[in-house]
């Protein structure tokens, strides 16, 4: 419910596309900077922004507006929304178009027997577009016109109005590389785009395999900080409640025949107040209430009372952590271990999925 209502998902996303395009945490500022400002563009992509669905919930709308209007800073105030997942596919076609490669090949001189241009030429010369274009004299021109023959002045114009500054020196590095992998066995620049489309489909999906699993190492840690919240606040001290189940009979035998009497206690309304009463009656060693039989009483005429009772304090506060470890497995974790001993849903076993290609047996 946190991670939902505060959008963690979507923007540890955003986040870790941010890092990526980069090049990671360690570049400089001005490139960071930069990567935002792309992502930013890339999110206004219909292909990308189609893949928003906001709530449409008055209470989800009023939260979503509260997030916004929180502080004083005006960059809270922006749309914080967006995907929580992204296709590879999506984010490469996006990419591209947002740095105008496709349109780029376009302007690209026929290659020729003795000198074939290709993709990795492309990207090196990209940053220098601008800046050497319109320079005749500075080696960057040489560089550009060897790669797109004799231009004219709409791609002067191209290159000026329509080529994004928010490119970070990072991310054409690593398109770089990305390109020199798409060249292999591929001579013809048309078959080296579609590949090189397909290299960063797999660049990204790699770098979210990591980031997923960042998100999974902090969503379990602010489960595992809420588990042990939990059991503090309710006093549900693992050590203790063995203690109490292993040597009260009367909890143990109200627990075992609620457990073994559930037919009972659904479909009978005199089993289920019996069940209610006992477990009335029956101290159940959770809450603050058990707190004197955690801390027995000390003679104070012993030596070692104060070490009983600084080991009486550590063993209830591993007792807490130890119920928090558990909460934080959540539900599904338990049900799926108890389903490993018994048949908790009494229900017989799964019927077997089959694909088309598999069918049924009657």
């Amino acid at each position: 419910m946190i991670a939902t209502l505060l959008q963690w998902r979507a923007k540890h996303l955003k986040n870790s596309i941010e890092l990526l395009l980069a090049g990671g945490g360690e570049s400089e500022d001005s490139d960071i900077i930069k990567a935002k400002n792309l992502v930013q563009k890339l999110y206004s992509d219909p292909l990308i922004n189609t893949l928003n669905q906001e709530a449409k919930n008055k209470v989800e709308k009023q939260l979503r507006e509260g997030r916004k209007n929180i502080g004083k800073n005006k960059a809270l105030g922006e749309k914080q929304s967006g995907p929580s997942y992204l296709p590879s596919e999506t984010f490469a076609i996006s990419l591209l178009d947002a740095l105008k490669i496709p349109q780029l090949i376009n302007y690209v001189k026929h290659p020729s027997d003795e000198s074939q241009t290709n993709l990795h030429m492309i990207l090196a010369s990209y940053k220098e577009l601008k800046t050497g274009i319109n320079d005749p004299n500075s080696e960057s021109y040489k560089k550009i016109k060897q790669v797109y023959g004799d231009f004219d002045q709409t791609f002067i114009d191209f290159v000026n109005n329509d080529l994004p500054d928010y490119v970070p020196n990072n991310l054409m590095t690593s398109l770089g590389v990305i390109a020199k992998r798409s060249r292999i066995k591929i001579n013809d620049l048309t078959e080296e785009a579609n590949q090189f489309k397909d290299e960063i489909e797999t660049w990204f999906d790699r770098s979210m395999d990591r980031a997923s699993g960042v998100y999974k190492r902090n969503a379990k840690g602010t489960a595992i900080l809420i588990g042990i919240s939990v059991a503090i606040l309710t006093n549900t001290d693992t050590f203790h409640l063995v203690k109490r189940l292993s040597r009260d009979s009367v909890i143990r035998s109200t627990i075992t025949q609620s457990a073994s009497e559930k037919t009972n206690y659904i479909t009978d309304s005199e089993a289920r107040k019996e069940i209610e009463r006992l477990l009335g009656n029956a101290s159940v060693p959770i809450g603050w209430q058990n707190i004197n039989q955690q801390f027995e009483p000390l003679d104070s005429r012993e030596s070692n009372s104060v070490y009983i009772r600084i080991w009486q304090v550590f063993k209830l506060i591993c007792g807490w952590i130890l119920s928090g470890l558990a909460i934080a497995m959540g539900a599904p974790f338990w049900f799926d271990i108890l389903n490993k001993i018994i048949n908790v849903r009494n229900a017989g076993p799964k019927p077997t999925a089959y694909t088309k290609d598999q069918p049924s047996q009657k």
